[in-house]
């Protein structure tokens, strides 16, 4: 065999090498980039579970206060991810981008009169009139 036909096959065998290289490569960046976005999303679904539940368990306590009593509620903040709260007499809706939650306030029986919405990483959640008010803090 020619030294020329060596050189020809080594060319062809690295050129091979360095594309077989970058297609693993790119591939196991399109893995991370998805098991990243899920760990993202199981994160920001959790926070939303412990923030319906801070809420929750909030206005289960306003029920012992007096009127213009307040509570804080700390919102998780996972990156830049915002979460807005918005409530009515029977629902507590927690939405951050284009996700939406919805969990229901009937178990709340001390008033009808819950109503307001809030953004960012503290809510305060204020008794007026025998009833709930929910504003940013």
């Amino acid at each position: 065999m020619s030294s020329v036909r060596k050189g020809q096959y080594m060319a062809i065998e690295a050129v091979l090498s360095l594309g077989l290289s970058l297609i693993v490569a790119v591939a196991a960046i399109g893995v991370f980039n998805n098991y990243r976005g899920s760990v993202f999303d199981a994160i920001g679904d959790r926070n939303v579970e412990i923030t319906s539940s801070r809420v929750v368990s909030a206005m289960y306590n306003l029920g012992h206060m007096g009127d213009g009593s307040s509570i804080t509620v700390e919102v998780p903040q996972t990156g830049s991810r915002t979460y807005d709260i918005a409530v009515t007499a029977d629902n507590l809706e927690i939405s951050s981008g284009s996700s939406s939650y919805t969990y229901s306030l009937d178990s709340i029986t001390w008033t009808s009169n819950i109503e307001g919405s809030a953004q960012g990483d503290e809510i305060a959640l204020v008794r007026v009139n025998n009833g709930v008010e929910v504003r940013s803090d």
